[in-house]
C-alpha cells in the first residue's frame, strides 16, 4: 500500500481583522495599542474574541499577549471599580455572638471576642430555668441585661422549652416587655 503524498493545503488561518472592534485597523498591533480610549464593553467582547482565537488550532500570531494586555487591562479597571465603591478604610461593626454554653449551663453573650455577660441556668425536664444574669464591670449599665433574657427566652422557645423566670432581671424583663410573657408557660 502506497501513501499519495499530501497536496499543499491552505489551513484556514483566522483574520485578525474578526477578532479586533469596529474601526481597528489590522496592520496595527494590539499591543502598541493604547487600551485606555476602549470601553469596558469592548474590551470584554476583545477578551472573548481572543480567548476563542488561543483556542483554534493555528491562533494568530500574537494572540496570547493580545490576551494577556486585554485581560490585565480588565483586571486593572476592575480593581479601579472596586476602590471607587469600597471605602477606604472599612468601619467594622462590632461583632457580637450570643451563644449556649451546655458545659457551663449558661447562655453566653460575647462582645468582639470578649464575654461580657451570661445567663446561668438550670435545664430539668423540659424546663428551662432561668437562674442568674451577670454582666461583667465593663458592660454594666449598658442594658445587656435585657438582651441575654430576650436571647434566652428566644433560644428556649426555638429548642420547645419551657423558660420559667426564676431571676430577678428576667422577671424585670417580662414586667417591661409583656409580648414574651407567651414564652413563659401559664402557672
Amino acid at each position: 500500500m502506497t501513501i499519495a503524498p499530501l497536496a499543499p493545503t491552505d489551513f484556514p488561518t483566522p483574520t485578525v481583522d474578526a477578532v479586533l472592534p469596529a474601526g481597528w485597523d489590522s496592520d496595527q498591533a494590539l499591543v502598541s495599542r493604547d487600551l485606555s480610549d476602549v470601553s469596558t464593553r469592548e474590551l470584554r467582547v476583545l477578551c472573548n474574541q481572543l480567548y476563542r482565537s488561543l483556542d483554534m488550532d493555528f491562533p494568530p500570531y500574537g494572540a496570547q499577549e493580545d490576551y494577556a494586555m486585554v485581560a490585565e487591562e480588565l483586571e486593572q479597571r476592575e480593581a479601579r471599580a472596586r476602590q471607587r465603591i469600597e471605602p477606604a478604610a472599612p468601619v467594622s461593626a462590632p461583632r457580637e455572638t450570643f451563644r449556649d454554653n451546655p458545659l457551663g449551663s449558661r447562655f453566653e453573650f460575647f462582645h468582639d471576642g470578649v464575654m461580657s455577660g451570661y445567663v446561668k441556668y438550670d435545664l430539668r425536664a423540659g424546663h428551662i430555668w432561668l437562674l442568674e444574669t451577670v454582666v461583667t464591670e465593663p458592660y454594666r449599665g449598658r442594658g445587656l441585661e435585657s438582651v441575654l433574657i430576650r436571647e434566652a427566652l428566644l433560644n428556649a422557645h426555638q429548642r420547645r422549652l419551657k423558660a420559667m423566670p426564676y431571676c430577678p432581671h428576667a422577671q424585670a424583663f417580662l414586667t417591661a416587655n409583656p409580648q414574651f410573657t407567651t414564652l413563659i408557660p401559664a402557672s
